[in-house]
């Protein structure tokens, strides 16, 4: 988004520092031409003539060396004011770009907010429905109380499993006698007969609940539940006793196996054997506590806990979605803040400095004329070694040219100061602040409606619509809505 707009001033990445004029080493001049030497040389043969009015050779050479360094400076100076000049006839140009990155965020902004509004309808509607449907169920089957929540099938599995172990390790001893297996034998038979009698007891559990229904079909078949259970578990477990019956009898295995159920049906209750009653009993109290574990294991009123585990599945969905849409367009916001302020500055700088460096109040100007100073003090000082050599090496007087110092042309600025384009470009920086601070208002204003109309929970489950919060407008120039 900001790329295009980057590029327009990191083509001419012009800084006004001493970096634009280069070093004066005056040492190293003075050794590269060997000013010491020549002027002891020249000096020893009366060189220059003592009645020169000129620069000599050597005084030429410094002069032109000290020149060239100068005139790079100056080159360097007028680039960076072309530069600064040309930067500041784009302010302009400028300013439109920062104002279409302004209403492309704005614009890109308001695109997401809206793609995360269509993708809060689905789940806001399904919230709404599935809260509508639980209300209807209460009413209409006249519940005022909250439904009991399924405690997990990890759990509901381990109940079952304990409710078996019971009943195995209870019974493995009383089945282990006559068995050829032994303990083991009589294990493997216990843990049978406890699953058949706890699993076909739990099951009708949970649908016996029926009878808890207003509906009178519901109720009925409840009722039967209930009938086949009672049946069923004195059935199995009286079964279980006439086996036992059969084993102290002395009956081997399989024929107890064969006889038992003969046995049950000509005389259910003819239990001769204390432990045939024990085990009647116990297998009876384990299949009546894994009735009620069925019958309580979702809510008592059939339904009810499905009904309240959708709603529950709907409002998580619900605010999975909404803290995804608000951290996400919290970013967004964030960053397109950061960017469209950093665009403001990058501008606003490039602007100043162009304002500065053509108007003569930059550092730039500073350093040029510390510069050219130096150039004529450098020039000063190289000629001042040079002479101090041919003076001390001379035996007759200084000729009259080592009294004639130099100096460099004045050095004039080519752009003449324009206080209206100065004004106009600072105006186009003021304009570019403006038309960044209400995209920074409108994107501010895309998220507080995106807030108030991702509606909460409690929002939708009473049916309130979204809440009236004016959307942002698009840009038309600078700062103005349309």
């Amino acid at each position: 988004m900001l790329d295009k707009l980057k590029s327009m001033l990191r083509s001419d990445d012009l800084l006004p520092t001493l970096t634009v004029f280069p070093e004066i080493d005056q040492e190293k001049i003075r050794k590269e031409l060997k000013l010491d030497e020549e002027g002891e040389q020249r000096g020893s043969k009366q060189q220059p003539a003592p009645g020169s009015t000129t620069h000599d050779a050597v005084e030429a050479r410094i002069i032109n060396r000290i020149n060239d360094v100068r005139n790079k400076g100056l080159e360097n100076y007028e680039n960076n004011r072309q530069v600064y000049n040309e930067r500041l006839s784009r302010a302009g140009t400028m300013r439109k770009e920062v104002e279409i990155v302004a209403q492309n965020a704005s614009g890109d902004y308001l695109t997401a907010v809206r793609g995360w509004k269509a993708q809060m309808t689905s789940v806001t509607e399904r919230l709404f429905e599935t809260f509508q449907h639980r209300k209807e169920f209460r009413e209409q089957h006249r519940l005022r109380r909250p439904a009991k929540h399924f405690e997990g099938w990890g759990r509901f599995a381990a109940i079952v499993i304990i409710f078996i172990g019971i009943e195995t390790a209870l019974n493995a001893f009383m089945f282990s006698r006559g068995n050829e297996q032994g303990l083991a034998g009589g294990g493997m038979t216990a843990f049978v007969f406890s699953l058949v009698n706890v699993v076909m007891s739990i099951l009708l559990g949970v649908y016996a609940c029926g009878m808890n229904h207003t509906r009178i079909v519901r109720k009925f078949f409840g009722l039967c539940c209930l009938v086949v259970w009672i049946l069923l578990a004195l059935a199995v477990n009286l079964t279980v006793a006439h086996f036992r019956d059969l084993i102290d009898a002395q009956v081997n295995w399989s024929d107890a196996i064969q006889q038992a159920v003969p046995a049950l049906r000509a005389n259910p209750f003819g239990l001769t054997s204390m432990d045939s009653w024990f085990l009647f009993a116990l297998g009876s109290l384990i299949s009546i506590f894994a009735f009620i574990k069925g019958w309580h294991a979702f809510d008592p009123f059939p339904g009810y806990s499905k009904v309240e585990r959708d709603l529950a599945h709907a409002r998580a969905d619900h605010n999975g979605h909404f803290e995804d849409a608000i951290t996400e367009l919290t970013d967004k916001r964030d960053l397109a803040i950061d960017e469209l302020r950093d665009a403001d500055q990058q501008v606003r700088d490039g602007i100043s400095q162009a304002i500065d460096a053509l108007y003569g109040h930059s550092t730039l100007n500073a350093h040029l004329e510390g510069f050219l100073d130096q150039c004529d003090t450098k020039v000063a000082y190289l000629l001042a070694v040079y002479r101090d050599a041919n003076i001390a090496a001379r035996s007759e007087p200084a000729p009259p040219s080592f009294s004639i110092g130099h100096t460099f042309p004045v050095f004039r600025t080519t752009v003449t100061a324009d206080e209206g384009r100065k004004k106009t470009a600072e105006e186009e920086a003021q304009k570019i602040t403006q038309a960044v601070e209400f995209a920074i208002k409108q994107i501010f204003e895309s998220f507080r409606s995106a807030v108030v109309e991702f509606q909460l929970p409690e929002e939708i489950q009473r049916g309130a619509g979204p809440s009236s919060a004016p959307m942002p407008s698009k840009l038309d120039g600078v700062g103005e809505p349309v």
